[in-house]
């Protein structure tokens, strides 16, 4: 939905301050009053800014980050998340095969034994080589999610009213999903910190010891981080629809409120 000026009903710009039909100073929008971190930036432009600073800025300046993306959108910030992504995946895979011990033997002489990570024994090389085939994959999945996600959203997006680019919903879409990967990185090391480790010398043990992992109580808490991660990732796409899409602040609320219900309510279905 296009903002209207308050006084003659004329199609503004979103960040306009002055209609430039009557020329009346245009209030501020009731959502930044009452949420000032909504607030739009003060300049119509504001500096370029490279990848890396577009990564930390979304997370500390979204208001002046997303106007940014939305004025020079670009693929190489979501594709430098969609690779992170696939390595974190690769690291809770080894995270998780640390927990797996079994025996070893260091002295045969003396029938000195340890009992060590399967990491550090001479079939660590078959665990190393499973998590660097798996980031591959995991690209690709990542990329068959980034667009199909952006396909919808852009859709969503048109119909509701929005003006911008495909080329804008690509970027501010994968630029919002920097809180999943950060929620990931702490998933990351409370798995390390929670899971037991395993001895698995009795193979016969193996199915057991796979079902209780698969049962333990840390993945029902990564999954409310990965909600809470949807939330946050709502809350950047308000900055974003408003930036690329040209609309007001209460209408980039609403749909991206909407985007989140939807993330959400797929992500508990899929479980």
């Amino acid at each position: 939905m296009v903002r209207r000026c308050e006084y003659c009903d004329s199609p503004v710009p979103a960040d306009a301050t002055v209609c430039p039909v009557c020329r009346q100073v245009l209030a501020e929008e009731t959502l930044e009053r009452v949420l000032p971190m909504l607030k739009r930036p003060g300049a119509p432009e504001v500096r370029a800014l490279s990848v890396g600073e577009r990564l930390w800025g979304v997370i500390r300046q979204p208001a002046a980050t997303y106007r940014d993306i939305g004025q020079r959108p670009d693929g190489a910030g979501p594709f430098l998340i969609v690779l992170m992504n696939a390595l974190v995946l690769a690291g809770f895979f080894l995270v998780v095969s640390s927990k797996f011990a079994a025996t070893v033997v260091l002295n045969q002489t003396a029938g000195t034994t340890a009992i060590v990570s399967v990491l550090d024994t001479q079939d660590a090389g078959l665990y190393y080589l499973t998590a660097l085939a798996s980031i591959v994959p995991n690209i690709m999945l990542g990329f068959v999610y980034l667009l199909v996600g952006t396909a919808f959203a852009h859709i969503a997006f048109k119909i509701t009213g929005g003006s911008g680019r495909a080329s804008k919903t690509l970027a501010i879409v994968g630029y919002s999903m920097i809180p999943v990967l950060i929620m990931r990185l702490v998933a990351l090391v409370v798995v390390f910190a929670v899971l037991p480790t395993h001895l698995v010398d009795d193979l016969g043990l193996w199915p057991s010891i796979i079902q209780s992992i698969y049962d333990a109580d840390v993945w029902l808490i990564i999954d409310y981080m990965t909600t809470a991660a949807f939330v946050w990732v709502g809350f950047l796409l308000i900055f974003g629809i408003r930036e690329a899409h040209d609309t007001s602040t209460v209408w980039a609320f609403v749909v991206s409120s909407a985007c989140m219900i939807v993330l959400v309510w797929t992500f508990w279905q899929a479980h």
